[in-house]
C-alpha cells in the first residue's frame, strides 16, 4: 500500500513555509541566499526541523532531489495509520542481527513514507514489540519521530500524543499477528 502525498510547489518555497524533508520531517523555510561554490554562484535553501535545534541548507536547483513535500493531510495520515495498523507477523525465518539493520536503515533513508511504516514493523514484528539492542531502538526513534512531528503539526497534538498514537497502533497490530497459544 503506497499513500499518496499531496502535490507541493518545491520551485518556489518562501520563508515561513512548513514542508515536510524526507529523513527530518517537518521543515520551515528560513531563507534563501547565494553561496560561492567552487567558484560559481548557487542558490540555497535554509531551513529549520521544527521541534529541533537543528538547521539544514539544500541547493535550491536540487530541493526536488531531497524530496521536500507538503505536510500530510488527514487522509493521508489515515491511510498510514492504516497500513501500520495491519497485523504484524514474526518473521518465519530471521536474517542475521546485521542484515536486518542495514537493511531497515537503507530502508529508512529511502524517505517514502510507506518505507518508514514498513521499517516500523520491521522493528517491532522482528522483536514481538520490545526491541532489545539498541540499535533497533534508536532506529525505532528515527522511524518514529519525524512521522510523529509531522502528524503532530497536521493535527494540532502533541508530539508525543502522536508518538503515542503511532506506538500503539504497532503493538496492536503485533499482537494482532502473534500466533495463538497452544
Amino acid at each position: 500500500m503506497s499513500v499518496a502525498t499531496p502535490p507541493v510547489d518545491t520551485a518556489a518555497p518562501k520563508p515561513g513555509d512548513v514542508l515536510t524533508h524526507p529523513v527530518h520531517g517537518p521543515v520551515r523555510i528560513v531563507n534563501s541566499c547565494t553561496r560561492v561554490v567552487r567558484g560559481e554562484d548557487r542558490e540555497y535553501v535554509d531551513m529549520e526541523v521544527i521541534g529541533d535545534e537543528m538547521r539544514i541548507s539544500v541547493p535550491a536547483d536540487s530541493k526536488d532531489v531531497i524530496g521536500l513535500r507538503a505536510l500530510l493531510e488527514e487522509k493521508q495520515i489515515g491511510e498510514l495509520i492504516e497500513q501500520l495498523s495491519q497485523p504484524i507477523e514474526p518473521p518465519e525465518k530471521k536474517a542475521s542481527w546485521a542484515h536486518r539493520i542495514k537493511t531497515l536503515t537503507m530502508q529508512l533513508q529511502s524517505g517514502r513514507l510507506s518505507d518508514r511504516i514498513d521499517v516500523i514493523r520491521g522493528i517491532l514484528g522482528d522483536s514481538g514489540g520490545a526491541p532489545s539492542s539498541l540499535a533497533e531502538r534508536n532506529l525505532l526513534k528515527q522511524a518514529v519521530g519525524p512521522l510523529a512531528a509531522e502528524i503532530a503539526i497536521a493535527r494540532k497534538v502533541t508530539k508525543d500524543e502522536a508518538e503515542a498514537l503511532l506506538h500503539e497502533t504497532a503493538e496492536r497490530a503485533v499482537a494482532a499477528g502473534a500466533p495463538a497459544a497452544a
